[in-house]
């Protein structure tokens, strides 16, 4: 699996050659991350992709919300298996964080992906 690499604003990478795409578990934790960033609703050209943050996060179903993110990760392509997730939030910064141990067609890879809801992402 081969994707364009992001740069720090999560933008398209060019002008650096090859280190402009990212392969293997790279591309994969990528994907994850781009996956886990989509608002439900938010694209125009796959309205029903992404996980409905704000009306979850906070929301009495945790439960919901653990199977939203459990099905967007093990959906993402190359993933093959979910081993451990976990989320926290912290209502003092607005902000959570996922982490998450998944199960590769390469290997298992370990992420973490946060979010602050105040707009530092």
């Amino acid at each position: 699996m081969i994707v364009r690499a992001l740069d720090s604003d999560d933008d398209w990478q060019f002008g650096k050659g090859k280190n402009d795409y990212r392969a293997n578990n790279d591309a994969i934790a990528q994907s994850i991350k781009t996956r886990l960033s989509m608002v439900l609703g938010d694209c125009f050209f796959a309205v029903s992709e992404g996980i409905d943050w704000f009306n979850q996060l906070g929301g009495k179903n945790q439960l919901a919300l653990n199977l939203s993110i459990n099905a967007t990760i093990l959906n993402t392509e190359g993933v093959t298996g979910i081993l451990q997730t976990s989320l926290s939030v912290s209502p003092v910064t607005r902000g959570f964080a996922v982490q998450y141990k998944v199960q590769t067609v390469y290997s298992t890879l370990t992420g973490i992906f946060q979010y602050d809801l105040n707009g530092v992402g």
